[in-house]
């Protein structure tokens, strides 16, 4: 049985939705990020940070943000092998 997800953890995903079935591909997972952060927290830390998500330079345009534990299939399946960049919230917060 597979560990349970962490509620500290989340995640960054690119949203293909061209296709049928959706595409869900992980981008980055952050570790760490303290009860009460929510979406704005995260994205701004990522933003200040350096980290570009998006589409025809449109911020966030068809990328996802979420809790870990609330994450679509495909991207939990990317966190459990590992195959994903992930970095600290400690090392983004401000």
């Amino acid at each position: 049985m597979p560990k349970p997800l962490p509620a500290d953890t989340w995640a960054v995903y690119h949203l293909i939705h061209v296709r049928t079935p959706h595409q869900h591909i992980a981008k980055l997972f952050i570790e760490g990020v303290p009860e009460g952060k929510g979406e704005a927290d995260v994205k701004s830390a990522l933003t200040r940070n350096g980290y570009d998500f998006g589409e025809f330079g449109i911020p966030w345009a068809n990328h996802g943000l979420v809790a870990l534990p609330d994450a679509p299939d495909q991207v939990v399946g990317a966190y459990r092998r590992g195959e994903v960049e992930t970095v600290k919230w400690a090392d983004i917060a401000e």
